[in-house]
């Protein structure tokens, strides 16, 4: 698949979310393995879904990987593994969630195994990718901001001294009984440049809520990788629908076949998560 094939299919799997369909008028490439790992102790947070490229004006569903073996394991310590099993089959792919909870040690490197067995045309074929886990930095208090008689969240935590840190953050909604994960039109992110050490607050700005709406918050700590690659996807949303080059997000995952890069990352967090509140409790009492 040529560069700016790639640079287009990541747009469209980003932005599956969306209420407007994206018609692209672009050649059909090779099918290519898609692999969104986010793992994490957060059981709101870690899942894994795996599933195959489609050409661009296709509006079915991804084709889902639902036969693969999935496993994160320390790279270079301890014995402790954390296999992943299949859940069910979704329009964006395969999910897999973690069989048990969890554990990670932070400022270790852990490494996620996707093994595909293959078949009469296919060898088998496993993908890997490893990632150091960041220190997880706890919410301080969750405040909001008036905004058209709704209420913009605002995430308060205070930034570890004489440390590089990364941050991504996403809020779920209870939604028809269910907890729903909201999907930003683009991926919240942070540096501490400028803030080291202090107490700070960042907004979640995408979406507004009523005083009836229950919530829950969560903020990453993430690698310094998963920060560059993040920024690189945000920067295709950006360029979408002008002419401006933009360079493809680059894949941390490796293959034992040749000629058999994926697409996707894999991003090992620390994550703090809010207690589930009311949001007219946090106004309230605020």
């Amino acid at each position: 698949m040529r560069l700016r094939d790639i640079l287009l299919f990541f747009l469209l799997l980003l932005l599956w979310g969306c209420e407007e369909p994206i018609f692209l008028d672009v050649p059909i490439g090779a099918t290519r393995t898609i692999i969104d790992a986010n793992v994490s102790e957060s059981s709101s947070l870690s899942r894994i879904v795996l599933s195959r490229s489609l050409p661009f004006n296709d509006t079915t569903s991804f084709p889902p990987i639902e036969n693969a073996s999935v496993v994160l394991f320390p790279t270079n310590f301890g014995t402790n593994t954390f296999p992943f099993t299949y859940e069910g089959t979704f329009s964006f792919g395969a999910l897999y969630v973690p069989q048990n909870q969890i554990r990670l040690i932070p400022k270790q490197f852990y490494t996620l195994n996707v093994f595909l067995p293959g078949n009469e045309v296919e060898q088998d074929t496993l993908f890997q990718a490893q990632v150091k886990v960041p220190t997880e930095v706890p919410i301080d208090r969750i405040s909001f901001r008036e905004s058209d008689q709704n209420y913009i969240v605002r995430i308060h935590f205070t930034d570890p001294e004489k440390e590089q840190n990364y941050y991504s953050w996403r809020v779920s909604q209870k939604i028809n009984g269910q907890f729903v994960l909201l999907t930003p039109t683009r991926i919240p992110l942070s540096t501490d440049q400028g803030i080291d050490g202090k107490s700070v607050f960042v907004e979640y700005p995408f979406t507004s809520f009523s005083t009836l709406d229950t919530i829950q918050v969560h903020l990453k700590s993430i690698d310094a990788s998963v920060y560059n690659y993040y920024v690189a996807v945000n920067n295709l949303i950006e360029a979408s629908g002008t002419n401006a080059s933009v360079e493809n997000p680059p894949s941390n995952f490796a293959s034992t076949e040749a000629g058999q890069s994926p697409l996707g990352f894999l991003s090992v967090e620390s994550v703090s998560d809010s207690e589930v509140f009311a949001v007219i409790d946090s106004v309230t009492n605020k």
